[in-house]
C-alpha cells in the first residue's frame, strides 16, 4: 500500500498528506489512475481519524489531484489522458505545470469575480491591447529592468506572433537578419514568409560572439539582429551582462535594430539585464506567457523603442486585429494577482529537479549552467543526427535533431535538443532519458513504445 511520509512536514495534517500526496503523484510513486487505500485503512494507517483522510482527499479531488465515486473508491487523477503510454514527444519545448494543481478550478477563480465580462466579449479591442492591460504588462517586465511605458508596450498572441509582427513592419524582402548559426526554428519560418535573409553567427559558451557579428556589419547591410541571449534555444547559453552590453554598444555603431527574444528568462532567478536596458532606442524586445504559465495562453509582449510602436501595431492591426481581450484579461489578472508569479515558482523548481536528473544519467558536468527547459545533448559517434533520433523514435521517443535549428543544415552539429518539462511526471521523463542513453550506448533492443 502506498503509504505517504507526513512526519517530518510542516503544517496541518490535512495539508501535509495532500502535499504528500501530489509530491507523489509528481515523481511517479502514484501513476495517474493508480488506486489509493479506502479512508478507514489509511487512517488507521497513519494514526490519524478518518475525517482527517476525508478532508484531504476532499481537498486533493479540488486540486484535481484525484477522481473518485461513493462505492467506486479513490484515484489518482488523469488515468484516462496522461502519456503513460505510447511515445513520448521530447521535441516540444513546454514545461507542463503542476499535475496536482486543477487547471479548471484556476479557470473558474479567475472569471468568477469579473464584473467586466460582458464587455470583454462584447467590443473590439485597441490593436495594441486595452490600456489598463498594458499597464499590467509594464509592471510585470519592470523585474527584468525594463523601465517602459505603457504606450511602448504592444499585445501580441504570443512571442511568435510579435516576433513576425515586428519583422514585417521593419523589413522588406532580401533584407539580411543576423542571428546565432542555431536558432529557434520559429524564426526560420517568419524569415521564409517575409522573405528574408538569415545569416548564422558563430557561438561560445556564453552564445552570440560580439566580433563575429561586428565583421559581418562592416561587410554587410544588417538590417536586424535577431537572438535569444538568456537560455538560448537550442543551446542553454546563458549570455554575460558584459557581453550584452558590448553587443548594444556595436548596434548602436553600426546602426542596426535588434530583436531581443526574453521567452526563457523566467526559468532564471536573477537573470542579468536585457540587452533592451543598455539599448532602449534600438531594441524591440519580446516575451510572453506561453512557457512561464500555459501554452494555450497566447498572450505575448512586445516593448518597442520609444515612439517607435506604430508601425508594429499596424502590423498586428492587419494579422489578428486585436489580442482577445479576454485572454488578455486572463492573462494580466493572474499576473496581477500573484497566479502567474506562484506559477512560474513551481516551474523553476520542478525544471531544476529535472535539469539534475539530466545531468546524472548523461553523466554531464552542468555546474555554472542555468537551468533550462531543454538540455542541448552533443552525439558521439557516425553518421547523422537524423539517424540518431530516427533509432530513438523506434524506442519510442521524439527529439529534435540539429538540422532543425541550423541556419545552414550542412554544417549543423551532431546533437540533440531533448525539452524536460512535457512528461507529466518526474518518473515518465527518466524512461524516457534512460531510452535515449541506452541507445547513445549502442544498446538499441527491439522497437517498441515505452
Amino acid at each position: 500500500m502506498w503509504l505517504p511520509e507526513i512526519a517530518h512536514r510542516t503544517g496541518p495534517v490535512v495539508a501535509r498528506l495532500v502535499e504528500a500526496l501530489a509530491e507523489a503523484v509528481s515523481d511517479g510513486r502514484l501513476a495517474p489512475g493508480a488506486q489509493l487505500p479506502p479512508h478507514r485503512e489509511l487512517a488507521d494507517a497513519l494514526g490519524v481519524s478518518v475525517g482527517t483522510v476525508t478532508r484531504a482527499y476532499s481537498l486533493a479531488r479540488d486540486r484535481g489531484l484525484v477522481t473518485g465515486t461513493v462505492g467506486r473508491g479513490t484515484f489518482v487523477a488523469g488515468g484516462e489522458e496522461a502519456d503513460e503510454a505510447g511515445e513520448i514527444d521530447l521535441s516540444q519545448n513546454f514545461i507542463r505545470w503542476d499535475p496536482g494543481e486543477s487547471v479548471a478550478q484556476l479557470l473558474r477563480t479567475a472569471l468568477r469575480d469579473r464584473s467586466d465580462l460582458r464587455q470583454l466579449m462584447e467590443v473590439y479591442a485597441e490593436p495594441a491591447g486595452l490600456p489598463e492591460h498594458r499597464q499590467a504588462a509594464v509592471r510585470w517586465l519592470a523585474w527584468r529592468g525594463l523601465a517602459a511605458s505603457f504606450e511602448q508596450v504592444i499585445l501580441t498572441n504570443g512571442a511568435q506572433h510579435g516576433m513576425a509582427s515586428i519583422l514585417g513592419a521593419l523589413t522588406r524582402p532580401g533584407d539580411l537578419v543576423a542571428t546565432e548559426d542555431l536558432t529557434y526554428t520559429g524564426i526560420k519560418s517568419i524569415a521564409a514568409q517575409l522573405q528574408v535573409r538569415l545569416v548564422g553567427l558563430p557561438m561560445d559558451q556564453e552564445g552570440l560572439r560580439p566580433e563575429a557579428l561586428d565583421r559581418l556589419c562592416a561587410s554587410e547591410n544588417v538590417r536586424i539582429l535577431y537572438t535569444i541571449p538568456t537560455i538560448q534555444n537550442p543551446t542553454g547559453r546563458l549570455m554575460s551582462e558584459d557581453r550584452r552590453e558590448t553587443i548594444a554598444d556595436i548596434a548602436r555603431r553600426r546602426n542596426i535594430t535588434i530583436l531581443e527574444d526574453d521567452i526563457y528568462a523566467f526559468l532564471v532567478e536573477a537573470p542579468p539585464p536585457p540587452i533592451a536596458a543598455f539599448a532602449p532606442e534600438r531594441c524591440y524586445f519580446v516575451t510572453s506567457l506561453s512557457k512561464s504559465v500555459f501554452p494555450a495562453l497566447r498572450l505575448g509582449f512586445v516593448v518597442c523603442p520609444p515612439a517607435s510602436a506604430e508601425p508594429v501595431i499596424q502590423a498586428v492591426r492587419m494579422s489578428v486585429l486585436a489580442v482577445s481581450p479576454l485572454t488578455a484579461a486572463l492573462g494580466t489578472g493572474w499576473i496581477e494577482d500573484g497566479t502567474a508569479g506562484r506559477i512560474i515558482e513551481w516551474k523553476r523548481s520542478e525544471m531544476r529537479r529535472r535539469w539534475e536528473m539530466a545531468a546524472r544519467l548523461f553523466d554531464l558536468d552542468l555546474r555554472g549552467a542555468p537551468c533550462a527547459a531543454h538540455l542541448w545533448l552533443p552525439i558521439a559517434g557516425k553518421g547523422s543526427t537524423e539517424e540518431f533520433v530516427a533509432r530513438v523514435q523506434r524506442r519510442g521517443v521524439l527529439l529534435a535533431p540539429a538540422e532543425g535549428f541550423a541556419i545552414d543544415p550542412e554544417s549543423a552539429p551532431r546533437a540533440v535538443r531533448i525539452c524536460l518539462g512535457v512528461p507529466l511526471t518526474r518518473a515518465r521523463l527518466q524512461q524516457a532519458l534512460e531510452t535515449i542513453r541506452e541507445v547513445m550506448q549502442g544498446r538499441v533492443g527491439p522497437a517498441q513504445l515505452i
